[in-house]
């Protein structure tokens, strides 16, 4: 089985609530943790799904042609990297629009799959779905199937679900989720990677094969660079960006080399229902 690995390609200033001038004036390291994960999915021949900030579109278009030119997928993360229920639905279309341009008028292909900053597609915002499939989104992995102080939907589908909006029908692959001593937790991905206990990560997406449901895991560059700088913001948030950085890059080495991943649209083929079906 093939497990799903995404990434959201941002610099480490995005997720952080910085002031715009404060944000404007970061040190850019982007390409650090990014040439080390580019490296890494080469050497274990795992093609992934990179979810693009526009300003990393405008920022970095040579690395965006990389990683197509290396087989990865891309797709649309938006323009400010704001929580998308505190947006309008106005400006949400002219966010998504304009990120969606950026990153087509550099590749030279199609944007169909979206995510959102912080999994904020949560049901004070599934008003953005028409948007998406309005804007050419077919494919969207937004939303977390369990509650988290920022995001979650838990009553939500676990597994791949086709969502009809007025301006047609989206593929919704929520984040992996596993029940444990009666909670419903995230199994793979970010914090959870690194503050987890490897054999639980491990376990998670053991448990996983043997349901035959794939695993969308999912990653930030700036998670594989450590060194990054660190400034003051809200404790929550700030002790699940900065906790055991250093572990994500022998935690990959690990996964990569006993599991299996490739591109979101590639692990869950089998699941997107054919035109007409």
């Amino acid at each position: 089985m093939r497990h799903a690995f995404t990434v959201d390609l941002e610099d480490w200033y995005h997720g952080i609530p910085l002031d715009a001038l404060t944000r404007a004036g970061a040190e850019r390291r982007l390409s650090i943790g990014t040439d080390r994960l580019l490296e890494l999915l080469e050497r274990h021949r795992v093609s992934a799904t990179f979810f693009v900030l526009g300003p990393i579109a405008r920022e970095h278009p040579d690395l965006l042609r990389r990683i197509v030119s290396l087989g990865h997928d891309v797709g649309s993360h938006g323009t400010s990297h704001d929580l998308l229920y505190t947006m309008t639905p106005e400006r949400f279309r002219r966010e998504t629009r304009d990120s969606i341009q950026a990153i087509e008028e550099i590749v030279a292909q199609p944007v169909d799959s979206y995510r959102a900053a912080y999994f904020s597609l949560t049901r004070d915002s599934l008003w953005a779905l028409e948007i998406l499939a309005e804007l050419g989104i077919r494919y969207d992995s937004s939303i977390m199937p369990a509650h988290n102080w920022r995001y979650g939907i838990p009553e939500f589908s676990r597994l791949p679900v086709r969502l009809e909006t007025a301006h047609g029908p989206i593929e919704e692959f929520p984040i992996s989720v596993r029940e444990i001593a009666g909670r419903t937790v995230p199994a793979a991905g970010g914090a959870y990677f690194r503050l987890y206990p490897w054999m639980l990560t491990r376990s998670n997406l053991k448990a996983a094969e043997r349901a035959g449901q794939p695993v969308i895991f999912y990653i930030h560059p700036w998670e594989l660079d450590p060194d990054h700088p660190r400034v003051p913001f809200h404790w929550k948030s700030r002790m699940t960006h900065y906790a055991a950085l250093d572990r994500t890059l022998p935690r990959l080495e690990k996964m990569l080399a006993e599991f299996s991943f490739t591109t979101l649209k590639g692990a869950f083929g089998h699941a997107i229902p054919r035109p007409g079906s």
